[in-house]
């Protein structure tokens, strides 16, 4: 009898929220409710890890600059455990050092703060995760309106 291939985990449709900073905590939280996307929040980038598990969560929303360890790095663990959850990464900082450190983690998706609720709340309404992975290009939302794509670096994972 052989080893039956592993199973593709059942994501949750639920986020894990990572800022540190209470009122954009706040502002994504209620974006969140309004949308009907549950959501676990923290406020370090260990406290994450510590909440994180496979399949529990279907997005991460992940703040760049934090305290403790950068959310590049909580990225970056994540993405090692779990190839099918979709990664959503936040920061004021959309220089392209950050940008192309948030696209050689594999995120699916960078907004830029400072967020514009309706902006935040069109988008968190639509999210899928099967489709947030499959897509060969970075969503960059930013405030003007004006979304722009980055090439993944590699061809994305089978969702």
């Amino acid at each position: 009898m052989t080893d039956s291939p592993a199973e593709t985990p059942r994501y949750e449709h639920r986020a894990l929220l990572l800022d540190d900073d209470d009122a954009n905590r706040m502002l994504l939280s209620v974006a969140f409710d309004m949308a009907n996307l549950p959501f676990t929040e923290a406020q370090t980038g260990e406290q994450a890890l510590q909440l994180y598990q496979t399949g529990r969560f279907a997005f991460a929303f992940l703040d760049i600059d934090l305290p403790d360890i950068s959310g590049i790095e909580v990225a970056r663990r994540i993405r090692a455990q779990d190839q099918g959850i979709a990664l959503i990464m936040c920061s004021a900082n959309d220089d392209p050092l950050t940008l192309s450190e948030a696209v050689a983690v594999d995120c699916d998706l960078f907004f830029i703060k400072p967020f514009q609720l309706d902006t935040l709340l069109n988008t968190v309404k639509v999210l899928d995760r099967a489709a947030l992975r499959a897509n060969p290009r970075i969503l960059i939302v930013d405030n003007t309106q004006r979304p722009r794509w980055e090439a993944r670096l590699s061809s994305p994972p089978s969702a």
